[in-house]
């Protein structure tokens, strides 16, 4: 058994975020964000007692959403290291979410919850609460009593109530609890491991008495988390949780987190022998990788603009797509004539007016759109990013060909349109607009390729799935609001 492993060289933590996305990756039924907030909340009791700042169920009044996230789940995760980056301006450290992977690996950080604007996050809001998270809206006093409703899966509650107003497809339906209409569902396979009493950023929270089944709900047992890239994960660039350790044993973190040694074993592996167990000790035992500036990945500077489609000025000017006459690097594209034939008879009346709603949205929040005669229908350009989108009518033709033509279009359009934004540096996120909601398959699909899915509803606003909003929100995009935090 190995006695220790090094929590403050930060190769080890680079390998343990590889370590752990591959592990989200091998086991579906795992729901991060629930383990975040739960490992979270765990250690503020386990470390605070009888001064925790969570009241118990049956409590007279519980903690603000708000305050969860700014006074329990930030500082669990908030790092400071020389080699980590900082929030600019402030200086102050940033969250580090175990399970929030870019396409490399690397773990990306997010700015604290209480930065606004374009930083905005909610990620522990909606954690806590009954959309996507751990949270339930129950007020019976009782129900919080019965192991047999608390043990229940939160997708199969008898008070769910579905009216129709949504697809099943798009977010569970966006069923609500019987008991005060909140938003409830969204995935099987969710505990009710917090008490949420009232809507909105102003809901409170009161914690239940947690046990085995609901913790098995977040990490399946027969596929526990590996422990050693996981304590690297957490006590990395953390002094409040390595309390002047180097170096931590799987029982100081057991400890450390008030565990049971059954529980442990249930939802840890810990043996050494684990595949990604050892691929981070083999690597410990390893001489520290020292990573000096010269070692870390630099962003190429942004250049100008490249040119490439016409810039669109006034949020309410139908698509034209008229070409802006400078040449860009679709001319390498071989397809060329044909695309522009194809083009032609896809931009229907019908796909222009989706197109036009889609886009006055983002010119209202000040970004620069663009349109483009021969190939892409929609890009956003904000602070070197990039949104891609193609417009598709799902319930004019097959709906299958629909999505494959999108998929095929914006994979296509990314290599041969935008390769001179690629090499300023630009990044680059692919979406797919339909003219309603596609089936949560190909929701699932699209997911899985990278594409954000939207639409547009009744109200001409932008729609689509609570994940692919949330982007958009970043983007400070009005979209939508959403049903359990407001807008």
């Amino acid at each position: 058994m190995v006695d220790a492993v090094s929590v403050q060289r930060y190769d080890l933590f680079v390998q343990a975020s590889r370590l752990l996305q591959r592990y989200r990756q091998l086991t579906p039924e795992l729901r991060p964000i629930g383990v975040e907030v739960a490992l979270a909340i765990q250690y503020h009791r386990a470390q605070a007692g009888s001064g925790s700042l969570l009241p118990w169920v049956g409590s007279a009044q519980g903690l603000p959403l708000q305050q969860v996230a700014e006074h329990i789940c930030d500082p669990f995760y908030s790092k400071t290291h020389p080699l980590l980056p900082t929030l600019p301006e402030s200086g102050d450290p940033l969250v580090w979410p175990l399970f929030n992977q870019s396409e490399n690996g690397l773990v990306q950080p997010l700015a604290p919850s209480a930065v606004g604007g374009k930083l905005a996050e909610r990620r522990w809001l909606k954690g806590c609460n009954s959309q996507e998270g751990i949270g339930c809206h129950a007020l019976a006093a009782h129900l919080w009593q019965d192991e047999r409703f608390l043990a229940e899966d939160r997708d199969l509650c008898p008070f769910r109530l579905y009216d129709g107003r949504y697809p099943l497809s798009v977010d569970q339906g966006r069923q609500t609890c019987g008991f005060d209409d909140h938003p409830c569902g969204w995935q099987p396979g969710h505990p009710k491991m917090l008490q949420v009493v009232g809507k909105g950023k102003q809901a409170e929270i009161l914690l239940p008495h947690w046990t085995d089944a609901m913790w098995a709900m977040l990490l399946p047992t027969h596929r526990p988390l590996p422990v050693y890239p996981l304590l690297v994960m957490l006590y990395f660039g953390q002094e409040t949780l390595q309390q002047g350790r180097s170096s931590l044993s799987i029982e100081q973190f057991r400890l450390d987190f008030q565990f049971g040694q059954a529980q442990f074993r249930q939802l840890f592996d810990t043996h050494p022998e684990h595949p990604l167990n050892r691929h981070l000790l083999t690597w410990a035992a390893q001489p520290e990788m020292h990573w000096g500036s010269a070692h870390l990945p630099q962003m190429p500077p942004l250049l100008h603009q490249p040119a490439g489609g016409r810039v669109v000025l006034d949020p309410d000017e139908p698509p034209q797509f008229r070409s802006s006459g400078i040449p860009h690097s679709a001319g390498a594209d071989p397809m060329m004539a044909e695309r522009r034939r194809r083009r032609q008879l896809e931009r229907s009346e019908r796909h222009n007016e989706i197109l036009h709603h889609f886009r006055r949205w983002f010119r209202l929040a000040g970004l620069e759109v663009r349109e483009d005669q021969h190939t892409f229908d929609f890009l956003a350009v904000a602070e070197g990013h990039l949104l891609l989108a193609e417009v598709k009518l799902l319930h004019h033709k097959d709906a299958a060909e629909s999505l494959q033509e999108v998929v095929g279009q914006l994979l296509y359009y990314e290599r041969f349109a935008l390769g001179s934004w690629l090499e300023q540096g630009f990044s680059v996120q692919k979406a797919a607009v339909f003219d309603g909601p596609p089936p949560d398959l190909y929701i699932d699909f699209l997911e899985d390729l990278g594409i954000a899915t939207y639409w547009i509803n009744e109200q001409q606003m932008i729609d689509g799935p609570e994940g692919s909003l949330r982007l958009l929100r970043q983007m400070e995009v009005r979209v939508r609001p959403d049903p359990e935090l407001g807008d």
